[in-house]
């Protein structure tokens, strides 16, 4: 198949993904432009992420529990539920498109393995080859791959080995802040540009209401949509990076960028919530 051929297929996968069809819907119905349209989109989705049982692309599965012993047989270990985003429509697509169906595994293997350790589980590469559909080898051989481009892959072996990974989020956040610019970042680590960006506005919006006097990393998750432990290792980036050069105007134009949205619905554009005066931002 042609490369024209692959785009325009991709193009009609895309329009009728439900990402698609919702932006058609505001750009035809509403007659908003492109641009709104894609920032309603990513509203909704913020304000969906709180509830992943119900979001379109989600499967549940069942994984041993993060503190499970080690040594015992993996039948006898407490098990914990979670949902984990399979398909994640329109940013799966780019990246399809981008490197191709290896590149779109590697970064759904990330995605799981990440997602089931903030839900307080950690997958076996067994798990991961179940959900994608391959083999155990080809897991095992997309982990080396990754881990050779500073990515590491949380599984059952890795945790009990070393502990809790730093989130693979917080090291393509790190690059950006370290002066990579999108178009490196993407092709390092085989992740779509969509993506990239948002790792990096999440990171603004959570060093946004740290400095508005949000202190509490629980409280930051609360608004912002995040789990506790990625906000924590956001925090530690920002303590450990903020004051480099470099990395200090790197931050001082994302900041400066985000300042003309809300940091979490509900928030004015200060980043304070509406109908509180300053200093009184908490609810």
């Amino acid at each position: 198949m042609s490369h024209t051929a692959v785009q325009d297929e991709l193009r009609r996968l895309e329009d009728k993904s439900l990402d698609g069809q919702l932006l058609w819907e505001l750009e035809n119905g509403f007659e908003l432009s492109p641009r709104e349209s894609q920032g309603i989109l990513e509203t909704v989705k913020l304000l969906y992420r709180e509830r992943p049982a119900e979001k379109t692309g989600r499967v549940s599965l069942w994984v041993v529990k993060r503190e499970a012993s080690v040594g015992k047989p993996l039948q006898e270990l407490e098990k914990v539920e979670v949902w984990v985003t399979l398909h994640a429509g329109q940013e799966d697509l780019e990246a399809y498109a981008q490197y191709g169906h290896a590149g779109l595994r590697r970064q759904k293997i990330l995605r799981i393995s990440e997602e089931i350790v903030e839900q307080n589980g950690v997958a076996t590469q067994e798990d991961l080859a179940r959900l994608l559909g391959t083999s155990v080898r080809t897991v095992r051989r997309d982990i080396a791959y990754l881990l050779k481009q500073g990515l590491r892959v949380i599984t059952r072996g890795v945790y009990s080995d070393i502990g809790p990974s730093v989130s693979h989020k917080v090291v393509i956040v790190e690059m950006f802040l370290n002066g990579f610019v999108y178009s490196e970042i993407c092709r390092k680590t085989q992740h779509s540009a969509k993506a990239v960006k948002r790792y990096v506005n999440t990171f603004g919006r959570v060093v946004r209401l740290y400095e508005r006097g949000i202190k509490d990393a629980e409280e930051i998750a609360k608004y912002a949509g995040l789990s506790t432990r990625l906000v924590n290792e956001y925090l530690e980036l920002y303590s450990r990076l903020g004051q480099k050069t470099g990395c200090q105007q790197r931050i001082k134009d994302l900041l400066e960028q985000l300042s003309s949205r809300p940091a979490y619905p509900g928030a004015d554009k200060s980043g304070m919530k509406k109908g509180l005066p300053a200093g009184e931002e908490k609810p």
